[in-house]
């Protein structure tokens, strides 16, 4: 038979409802357990539940020092990488020098060759003009003027033609040489014949302004028949100009003498200017051989100015000549006199254009005609040994600065050098050329 049994107390049911969950968070922070009872007794305290802790091996500290000098090292490395491809060197050089007192005679022979020493002659015209008060009128009857180039291809032998000689132009116009001149010769030049030339003026044969004319050739009527004919003949070099004939306003011969005075002065000046422009870089124009040949001031018009018809212009012109030399062939001869030991030695003087130069035969000698000169030159010569700069390069290229020097000590001709490379820690010249410059420091 059953037995009834009698419960005081009736747990009571449990449904999923009635369970408590722990959020997400909190399952990782600790484990509670919950129990509920029925009413009305008080559930009993929560039991905390100590926290689940993971564990894991720490890296390794290292200390920053180590980390400081690693980066400096590193960035050490790339700046000495990056200044390896910007080595240079300059190599400073002194060449041997010595002054020697001159005091000598010498010779040139017009446009020698071969080893002889040559001179050359050049030569520039020049007019200018200069208005002036011209108070008193008179009948007058000017001859145009104006230059001309004659030229000589006929031979090898100079032309004398002597003043009044007579040029024409196609249309029949007759010039006359103002003064007698001598045509050069046949040249060669560069394995080519050339015809000599001289400059010349000439004037019209008569007055009037028929004759002023532009740019012509002329023939020379005197050697017609003669082979000569075709083979000497001129061309302007200037327009003919200042032919007139009539009434005009003139200056007083006393105004004419002070302003004739006062245009030699500044037609020189100008004539020496302009010849000195044209000289070669590598020749030398000595001052004391300029020789000039002038013209009178002559009245070329009158009334120049429409408001002041009271005003003339007078023109001068003027033919310069001068002597030059090749720089290294006059630094030859003269090294060769005072330093007759040093035949093998490449040797320049710095100073040529201070000596003192003069003409021996200053009377007798005509560069328009004369084939040899006789001068002398004096004062302190600075003399400097040359040496060959690209082969002196190319021997120290990739050495180390005492075998750069010691290289450099077998050059005779080389007094002092210094050698700087760069960047600091660097004591090699490079082995490219083109970072490795060479200064000399006598023509710095």
């Amino acid at each position: 038979m059953k037995k009834n049994v009698t419960q005081d107390i009736i747990p009571p049911r449990r449904s999923i409802q009635n369970i408590d969950f722990p959020s997400r968070s909190k399952r990782f922070k600790e484990k509670t357990i919950k129990v509920e009872l029925s009413k009305p007794h008080t559930p009993p305290p929560q039991v905390p539940v100590e926290p689940e802790l993971y564990q894991y091996d720490e890296p390794p500290k290292y200390s920053r020092k180590l980390l400081y000098i690693a980066a400096t090292l590193l960035v050490l490395g790339i700046a000495f990488a990056i200044s390896a491809l910007f080595k240079s060197a300059e190599i400073k050089i002194a060449p041997k020098q010595e002054i020697r007192v001159l005091n000598s005679d010498f010779t040139a022979k017009k446009n020698a060759t071969g080893t002889s020493l040559a001179f050359q002659v050049v030569t520039t015209t020049k007019d200018i003009e200069k208005v002036v008060s011209a108070s008193t009128e008179q009948k007058v009857d000017i001859k145009a003027r104006g230059q001309i180039v004659i030229y000589n291809n006929y031979s090898t032998q100079s032309q004398k033609l002597v003043a009044t000689t007579r040029f024409v132009t196609p249309e029949g116009l007759i010039f006359r040489l103002v003064s007698p001149v001598t045509v050069p010769g046949q040249q060669v030049k560069s394995g080519k014949t050339v015809a000599g030339s001289v400059e010349a003026t000439v004037e019209a044969d008569t007055s009037g302004e028929s004759y002023n004319i532009g740019l012509k050739d002329f023939t020379i009527p005197g050697f017609k028949g003669d082979s000569k004919y075709t083979k000497i003949y001129a061309r302007s070099k200037t327009e003919m100009t200042g032919g007139f004939q009539g009434l005009q306003k003139i200056i007083t011969k006393e105004a004419l003498i002070v302003a004739d005075a006062q245009m030699e002065n500044d037609l020189k000046a100008g004539l020496a200017k302009d010849i000195t422009s044209q000289i070669p870089e590598n020749f030398i124009l000595y001052e004391e051989s300029l020789s000039y040949k002038l013209d009178p001031a002559t009245q070329v018009s009158a009334g120049v100015k429409a408001s002041d018809p009271t005003q003339a212009t007078l023109r001068k012109k003027g033919r310069i000549s001068g002597i030059i030399f090749d720089k290294g062939a006059l630094s030859r001869t003269i090294i060769a006199k005072i330093l007759p030991d040093t035949a093998g030695d490449m040797i320049k003087i710095t100073n040529l254009n201070k000596l003192n130069f003069t003409i021996n035969q200053a009377g007798t000698f005509d560069s328009s005609t004369s084939i040899s000169l006789g001068f002398s030159l004096s004062g302190d010569a600075n003399l400097v040994w040359i040496f060959d700069e690209n082969k002196l390069k190319a021997d120290v290229l990739g050495l180390s600065k005492k075998n750069a020097m010691a290289v450099i000590s077998t050059y005779k001709t080389i007094k002092e050098a210094w050698i700087e490379t760069s960047p600091f820690w660097n004591s090699t010249i490079p082995k490219e050329a083109k970072k490795v410059t060479l200064v000399n420091t006598l023509t710095k």
